[in-house]
């Protein structure tokens, strides 16, 4: 069965290697895998324009760090006549806390004096001006525009080869290795465009924030071929839709996992791995819809994206470090990636607590209570000048902004969000996600629910068994596990998908409760999973926005699906195949064209030719020269 990766799509990640070395990032590493955590990104979709949310991180030298992306088309304005946005990473922590599925069981017939311990508890749910297109030229790269946004050096070329551009992108110090230019000759060649960010001079790494990029394309795709250069083995893959009706995976498989092979003992510890290999069993291809709702769910839900509390103009006013901190985390701030970077940037930590932890630190200066260490580094913070002017005017431009402006896209009349996921491996990264929508499928929920039975052994009171019974009736008994409260107070409790890797629950049966098509109209299909799997994810591989996905014959010539959930699964092979094509459906397998395409974006098909939604958006995140001292 094919293993799965996903390499830094949407995100940068740096990773160095021996003299000399490269730091490798986005989709493509020169030397190695770069092992990375879930890649999110947040598509908004409004008439025939996509605006993407992308979360950028890098670990390196702030004179190393450059991005390239491949476009299909330059970026559209947008109202205030910028190009280019920054976002916050504020929205994808509401949005993966908001979003992320859970799995709680209640007990509601608890016997006497027999209690379920151990495991863990059910965690609640909770820019700059510049040139537009045609700025400038340069040889025979035309320079369509140019921009200052946030922290970066933000640029759009075009050119007829892959030496031209890396030939500019390298004389402009957006450094490129010489093995790119094979990579980049590619998009050249389809007429793509390049975006390239840098950092602006008096910029750290600690500033970067997420990239907002407008694109005049009808719908969303993930480009994910080539990112099989740089990559971890099962990389999570977490892609939000926010459209006028539910999203679908239109050329990959979709699979709704048996909630009998989670940990619900340990709150689903295990999700990652339930998943891993239910998309195993719908061939390497699939996603899981975690969560498909009306945004009015999230409203109801007290899900908001900005507080009323924020007030920049005050916080302005505030010379004291400790006393800005306080009255920020009261007003509602919350402590994201970008607010701790701008903590490092205003409030520096002096030299002689070098040693002690930024989270100590912080948080002790923030509450010092006059008491030792904390107030020794109050003081020494307090003999530093502070720009609280500065610090307030990237709070409104890094947070409050960006997210007013996803509050009125989320909330608007008609919306409509879907999050879906998947992991994928190299050898899996042969063709592009794209996806629709269908407005006629159900509602998915982010709580699974089951109700529980403690049983106890002689007199004793804590139970050593519990039996359960999910929402289908069937019933499951697993022993308790012992207390692991390191696992129980980390943040990958919970199902969190970037770190949930337990193994499946033992007799629980087939990851994959069922391994389906969804299409633009009607019903799931349901398919029998693995062999089956592969010759439908191979037909699939001809989908095409707006035209049935498989043809009536196709699917006429399916095999029943014989598939039980509940069979026991051994580990490593799969589970059992018990169905295969034959006939028409058998020849017409695999068919996939060299022109197949569902969108102008991104190629349905493995032996597609690669250009992408967005030109195989993200396409290339840039691996930059950087050698040791």
């Amino acid at each position: 069965m094919i293993r799965r990766l996903f390499a830094a799509c949407l995100a940068l990640t740096a990773l160095f290697v021996a003299s000399p070395a490269w730091a490798c990032g986005g989709f493509f590493c020169f030397q190695q895998p770069v092992d990375q955590s879930a890649e999110r990104i947040l598509y908004v979709v409004d008439d025939a324009a996509v605006t993407l949310h992308i979360q950028i991180s890098y670990t390196g030298d702030d004179d190393q760090f450059s991005w390239v992306l491949p476009l299909a088309k330059a970026p559209a304005q947008n109202a205030d006549g910028t190009y280019l946005n920054v976002g916050s990473d504020a929205v994808f922590s509401i949005l993966e806390s908001s979003t992320r599925p859970i799995f709680q069981y209640t007990v509601p017939n608890q016997p006497t004096n027999c209690y379920i311990g151990g495991g863990c508890f059910a965690e609640d749910s909770g820019t700059g001006g510049g040139g537009g297109p045609n700025a400038g030229g340069g040889g025979g790269v035309t320079v369509l525009l140019k921009e200052n946004v946030g922290p970066y050096e933000a640029v759009v070329i075009q050119g007829a080869t892959g030496k031209e551009v890396r030939d500019w992108l390298n004389a402009n110090k957006y450094v490129q290795p010489e093995s790119s230019e094979t990579l980049l000759d590619a998009y050249a060649k389809q007429g793509n465009v390049f975006l390239a960010l840098r950092l602006q001079k008096d910029k750290g790494a600690g500033d970067l924030v997420p990239i907002v990029v407008k694109i005049a394309e009808p719908g969303p795709c993930l480009p994910i071929r080539l990112t099989q250069i740089a990559a971890a083995p099962d990389m999570p893959i977490v892609a939000w839709v926010l459209a006028a009706k539910r999203a679908i995976p239109k050329n990959f498989l979709h699979v709704v996992i048996n909630d009998a092979v989670v940990d619900w003992l340990q709150y689903g510890a295990n999700y990652k791995t339930v998943v891993s290999k239910a998309v195993d069993q719908g061939s390497g291809h699939a996603f899981a819809t975690e969560y498909a709702q009306p945004t009015t769910d999230l409203k109801k839900n007290y899900v908001s994206f900005v507080n009323a509390g924020w007030n920049t103009a005050a916080l302005a006013s505030i010379t004291d470090a400790s006393k800005f901190m306080q009255t920020m985390f009261s007003q509602g701030f919350s402590g994201t990636t970008i607010v701790r970077n701008l903590f490092k940037k205003y409030i520096s930590k002096p030299a002689q607590f070098a040693s002690v932890a930024d989270a100590d630190f912080y948080t002790c200066i923030q509450n010092p209570y006059g008491q030792a260490p904390c107030s020794d580094w109050e003081a020494a913070v307090k003999a530093q000048p502070f720009d609280a002017k500065a610090f307030a005017a990237d709070l409104e431009t890094l947070i409050v902004k960006p997210m007013t402006a996803v509050e009125g896209q989320f909330f608007a009349e008609g919306r409509y969000l879907t999050r879906l996921y998947t992991t994928m491996s190299p050898e899996e990264m042969t063709k592009d996600p794209i996806f629709a929508y269908n407005a006629g499928l159900p509602t998915v929920d982010r709580v699974h629910t089951a109700t529980a039975l403690p049983i106890c052994e002689g007199t004793q009171t804590m139970a050593s068994k519990v039996e359960l019974t999910f929402a289908d009736g069937h019933k499951l008994t697993v022993d308790v596990p012992k207390p692991d409260y390191q696992n129980c107070y980390y943040p990958g409790n919970a199902a969190n998908p970037t770190t949930s890797t337990q193994p499946l629950i033992a007799g629980g049966g087939q990851p994959a409760k069922q391994v389906q098509v969804l299409d633009e109209s009607g019903d799931p299909l349901d398919i029998q999973p693995l062999g089956t799997a592969d010759l439908v994810d191979a037909e699939l591989n001809n989908a095409k926005v707006g035209t049935p996905s498989l043809s009536d014959e196709f699917k006429k010539s399916l095999p029943k699906v014989d598939w039980d959930p509940y069979k026991v699964f051994t580990q490593g092979t799969g589970g059992t195949d018990a169905g295969s094509l034959s006939g028409d459906a058998a020849s017409n397998s695999g068919t996939s064209s060299d022109t197949s395409t569902s969108s102008s974006s991104c190629q349905a098909g493995p032996t597609a030719g690669a250009s992408g939604l967005f030109g195989l958006l993200f396409a290339l995140a840039l691996v930059l020269r950087r050698r040791f001292a």
